[in-house]
């Protein structure tokens, strides 16, 4: 009887001969940093490593990891979730501190050229690099000249705040940098957000492998900003500057607001006054002191640079010159990452530091340089080829993949303008393990490493963010191009003590029960949040409600009631003719394929699948104001989006998780966010949007003759969820007044007319900015809409010769009313825009 071969990880595991590789040595043995790992796996056995990989994958898309794919054929980014590999990658602290020393050193050179392009330029007089390299080059902001002299605030302190470099492990086991990212540098939060992950799923083998913590350079970059900031008696107003949900790292940036404390803002949330920053909030303006930034340069300042910018701020620039605002990075430090620079570090190293650069790049040249062009085209199958920009869209290329037609149109470029290029020698990577279902396999991998200013040098982050292949015949590994994650564990020799960005013990906080301001794109924002909460549930409920009412039908009777309920499905999605139209008869017969239509078609405006792509794109806008719980409600509402069914049972199974959803999003709104200035706007748009909802089923039904019938007051009391109630006042006895009564007047009841109006008159006294004995519009809408509501009551409303005439014209009037407070509300706290003039315009 055969035996089945025990499950070993490592048994199909085959360097590659000659190369360096980070889990075996040369003789095939696993190394002694990973022996421990590689046995806590083992143990673990491939079944419980399938559910820890289950783990992992739910608590990233529960935490909403994810990166936004740009591909061609797309009109808008992507998303995707974060792949993250199990299994980390190791390096212990002898090894690790040469990396650590040569990165400092890297940001203190980085450092110093950044100070002296912008200010005596040394570089050039003495001729380190060509002046053309300079003065040719987009990224070489001209506005920003005198940045960094000495009666600057950054003369005294580092102007590179942070900055993250690309290294490579090559197949000799030496580590070279690839290149550097400065100006709106990313990873961290994902580097961060990968470490929580494995130590979540993996606790024990986490804490006894001794990993130093990443915490401390996040506690490091929090400090450096406040020092940075100049702020000294008060907490400084810093915020992190994004270009918006649809960025390809929009997930890190929320992430990192949330986790530094810092409040996220847009260019449209932000305007310069009096050559100063401000933020627009609903409490009106508050000066910004430090701009965490992930905003490329060119586009940060409209005025002085990329005239047609929608990302940045006008008057920016003018505001950071003045040392009004402290920008982290800098404007104008994107020139750091020109690649025409790579092949003259070395030489600058020693020239501003006096010494020999630690970590070795490949070998890098210029084009633009006769003798480098001469080197390279000599071989140029040796390189892959860059341009010098990174803002140019044309991919790195190696002659390898090149061919025919292909490399003589290549050639042809690097012929007409070579300063376009540089050529990096390529360097076969060393292989790097990659866990699958069947053990380890080698792959190839680039870590990008982070840097930043502490107060008296930089703090490497003892760990990183590691992007792997598993295919070994990957030459470039981006997370564009769809790579895998890692892990980055730096052994310590001891166990290491919990970090935390909680303030030490000696630090002095002011208690405060206010939050810092709320943008105003937040609060538009969040009131639309709620809108559309409010606006699928109430679909939600109607379409199940039509649905039970088909599938229980017995008779002629509920047969012509059914038509009722149907149609109200058309008008509440606005999507007519539909039940409502001449030829509808077939649509009454097998309603099924409309109502799925009406659900599911994202494309279709005011269906259920739109409102609710409308709630999720509002949601993303205000990611960082939401709890876990919340974002987990948004994920499985997303998720709901991309169910499909074929049958009745189908479509209720999917309503009912709809409306479970939204409904556990409402509570948690309701009883776990504070009530701060972001709540209120949050709370009128609910009470808004379910007053609308329910005047315009109302109307409906009253314009097709529908309030005459039992069925159509069953179906109101089940939307609206009050069935239990009214049979237990009413016992069993339905009627026209008293069905209108506990929907509209009853407060009692918390999904009537009259509760929603009575908690938009309590709300709106909270609205922020209001000062003693003014009247502002808001409140006079307000008071109209209470008094139209008041002067009514359900003896008034019946005792007209046409009572539902009379209700027709109350509701119409209601129904304009509410929409007069929405147009109020909106006008004062959501009219951000800036008023803008083009010079020469006027009569002057």
């Amino acid at each position: 009887m055969m035996t089945q071969d025990p499950y070993v990880l490592t048994a199909n595991y085959r360097p590659l001969s000659g190369v360096y590789d980070e889990l075996m040595d040369e003789d095939g043995n696993v190394r002694k940093k990973y022996k421990f790992l590689v046995k806590s796996f083992q143990e673990l056995g491939p079944a419980e490593l399938i559910n820890r990989r289950r783990d992992a994958d739910r608590i990233l898309r529960e935490n909403g990891v994810t990166y936004n794919i740009y591909q061609s054929d797309l009109p808008e980014a992507k998303e995707r979730p974060w792949n993250l590999d199990l299994f980390p990658l190791i390096m212990e602290s002898e090894e690790w501190r040469v990396l650590e020393r040569g990165l400092n050193q890297r940001a203190d050179l980085l450092d110093s050229l950044l100070r002296d392009l912008y200010s005596k330029r040394r570089v050039l007089y003495e001729k380190k690099i060509p002046s053309e390299l300079i003065y040719n080059s987009a990224s070489f902001i001209r506005a920003c000249e005198g940045m960094y002299d000495s009666n600057h605030f950054l003369a005294k302190n580092p102007a590179l705040l942070f900055f993250v470099c690309d290294i490579i492990r090559a197949a000799n086991g030496n580590f070279y940098v690839l290149n550097d990212r400065v100006q709106a540098p990313s990873g961290s939060g994902y580097s961060l957000e990968n470490r929580i992950v494995l130590s979540r799923i993996f606790p024990s083998m986490y804490r006894d492998a001794m990993v130093h913590r990443v915490a401390i350079y996040f506690r490091s970059l929090r400090k450096a900003l406040t020092q940075l900031s100049g702020i000294s008696n008060r907490e400084p107003v810093i915020v992190l500057l994004t270009p918006g949900p649809s960025n390809e790292t929009y997930f890190e940036h929320a992430y990192l607001a949330s986790y530094l404390g810092y409040t996220l803002v847009q260019g449209e949330d932000l305007t310069v006054r009096k050559n100063k920053v401000f933020m627009k909030t609903v409490e009106g303006l508050q000066q910004v002191d430090l701009i965490l930034r992930r905003v490329d340069d060119l586009y940060m300042d409209p005025l002085e640079l990329k005239g047609d910018s929608l990302l940045g701020v006008p008057g920016l620039l003018e505001a950071a010159r003045s040392g009004n605002v402290k920008i982290g990075n800098p404007i104008g430090s994107a020139y750091l990452e020109n690649r025409a620079l790579l092949p003259f570090y070395s030489e600058l190293c020693k020239f501003y530091l006096g010494e020999d650069l630690i970590l070795p790049m490949a070998n890098t040249y210029w084009l633009g340089n006769g003798e480098h062009n001469e080197i390279v085209l000599s071989a140029p199958e040796k390189y892959v080829f860059k341009t010098v920009s990174r803002d140019d869209e044309m991919e790195p290329v190696t002659f390898l993949e090149l061919s025919g037609e292909r490399k003589d149109h290549f050639l042809k470029l690097l012929k007409i303008n070579p300063k376009r290029f540089i050529a990096q020698e390529v360097i076969e990577s060393a292989t790097v393990p990659f866990l699958t279902d069947n053990g380890f396999r080698p792959g190839r991998a680039i870590i990008r490493t982070f840097v930043t200013s502490s107060g008296s040098g930089y703090q490497t982050m003892a760990g990183g963010l590691v992007r792997v292949s598993p295919s070994l015949d990957d030459f470039f590994v981006t997370s564009q191009r769809g790579a895998w994650s890692k892990d980055l564990w730096i052994l310590a020799s001891e166990a290491q003590k919990e970090e935390t960005l909680l303030a030490p013990k000696t630090e002095n906080i002011s208690i405060s029960r206010h939050s810092s301001g709320v943008p105003s794109r937040v609060a538009d924002n969040l009131f639309w949040l709620a809108r559309y909460m409010e606006r699928s549930e109430n679909q939600a409920r109607i379409f199940r409600e039509a649905t039970f009412k088909f599938l229980q039908i017995e008779d002629n009777f509920e047969k012509a009631a059914i038509r009722d309920i149907l149609k109200l499905v058309t008008h509440v999605t606005n999507s007519y003719p539909g039940f409502l139209g001449d030829d509808a008869e077939e649509l009454f017969s097998f309603p099924l394929n409309e109502l799925k239509r009406l659900a599911v078609d994202r494309n279709l405006v005011g269906s259920l699948a739109f409102n609710l792509r409308s709630l999720v794109v509002a949601s993303k806008s205000v990611r960082d104001r939401l709890s876990e719980d919340m974002k987990k409600n948004m994920l499985n509402i997303e998720d709901h989006q991309n169910l499909n069914f074929d049958s009745y049972d189908g479509l209720i199974d999917f309503l009912h998780k709809i409306i479970l959803n939204l409904s556990s999003l409402t509570g948690l709104s309701f009883e776990n966010m504070s009530r701060e200035a972001g709540w209120y706007f949050l709370e009128l748009g609910r009470r808004l949007e379910r007053s609308i909802g329910l005047i315009f089923v109302l109307q409906g039904l009253i314009r097709w003759d529908s309030l005459q019938n039992k069925s159509s007051f069953e179906n109101l009391l089940n939307i609206n969820d009050i069935r239990i109630t009214y049979n237990r006042r009413y016992r069993g006895r339905i009627d026209q007044e008293s069905v209108l009564d506990i929907l509209l007047f009853d407060i009692t009841n918390p999904r009537s007319l009259g509760y929603q109006l009575e908690r938009i008159r309590e709300n709106i006294a909270h609205l922020p900015g209001k000062e003693m004995n003014i009247t502002y519009p808001e409140d006079r809408a307000t008071l109209l809409l209470y008094t139209k509501f008041k002067m009514k009551d359900i003896n008034v409303l019946f005792s007209d010769p046409e009572p539902n005439k009379a209700i027709m014209a109350w509701l119409d009037d209601l129904h304009e009313h509410l929409r007069s407070l929405s147009e109020s509300i909106s006008l004062r706290y959501f009219n951000y825009a800036e008023e803008q003039t083009r010079i020469g315009d006027g009569n002057g």
